[in-house]
C-alpha cells in the first residue's frame, strides 16, 4: 500500500512539474528591420483629425460578475505594417504586452487615455484609419491568483463621426 501511495505521489509531482513547462514565458519577439518606408506609414497618424473613438471595456466572469476596466490605460496604435507585426508578436499577448518595436514613429503615434469608473473611454481628434485598441482587465481570485487579461481588437475610425467599440473579448 505504501508503494502505491509513493508511486501516486511521484506521478502527481511529475505531472505538476511537466505542467510548469507550459507556464514558462516565451522569448521576447524579434522585430523585422524598421525601414524608412515603414516609418513613413505613420505620417498620416501623427497629426490631428476629426475622428472620434468611444467605447467600453469589461469582462464577464464565469459566475456572472462583470469586471470593468476602471482606471486602466486604454492604448490606441495605428495598424501599419509595423503595428500589425507588433499586435501579432506583443500587443495581443499578455507576456509581451509592455514591449514595443524599435521605432520612433510607433512611439509618437501611440495614444493613451484612462478608462472611467465604468470602463468607458474616448479618443478625440483622430486621423481616419485602422487602429488596434486594447486595455488590461484583471482581478484576483483567492487560491487561484490573477485572472483576466488583455481585451482588444482592430477597428477603423472614419474621418467624420464617432466610431464605437465594445472591448469584452480576448484578442483572436
Amino acid at each position: 500500500m505504501k508503494k502505491i501511495t509513493i508511486l501516486l505521489g511521484l506521478a502527481c509531482a511529475l505531472a505538476l512539474l511537466s505542467g510548469c513547462e507550459t507556464l514558462t514565458p516565451s522569448p521576447p519577439p524579434v522585430w523585422n528591420p524598421v525601414t524608412a518606408e515603414i516609418e513613413a506609414e505613420y505620417q498620416p497618424y501623427l497629426g490631428t483629425g476629426s475622428g472620434t473613438l468611444t467605447g467600453q471595456a469589461f469582462l464577464a466572469q464565469r459566475g456572472g460578475g462583470v469586471v470593468k476596466a476602471a482606471g486602466r490605460n486604454v492604448i490606441l496604435d495605428p495598424a501599419t505594417t509595423l503595428g500589425n507585426e507588433w499586435w501579432g508578436k506583443a500587443g495581443s499577448k499578455w507576456a509581451h504586452r509592455m514591449l514595443t518595436p524599435p521605432s520612433p514613429s510607433f512611439a509618437k503615434a501611440r495614444r493613451t487615455v484612462v478608462a472611467d469608473a465604468d470602463g468607458k473611454f474616448r479618443f478625440s481628434n483622430l486621423p481616419a484609419g485602422k487602429y488596434y485598441v486594447r486595455t488590461e482587465i484583471t482581478w484576483d481570485v483567492a487560491y487561484h491568483g490573477p485572472q483576466g487579461g488583455i481585451v482588444g481588437q482592430l477597428i477603423e475610425v472614419s474621418a467624420e463621426g464617432v466610431t464605437e467599440v465594445i472591448l469584452n473579448q480576448y484578442p483572436q
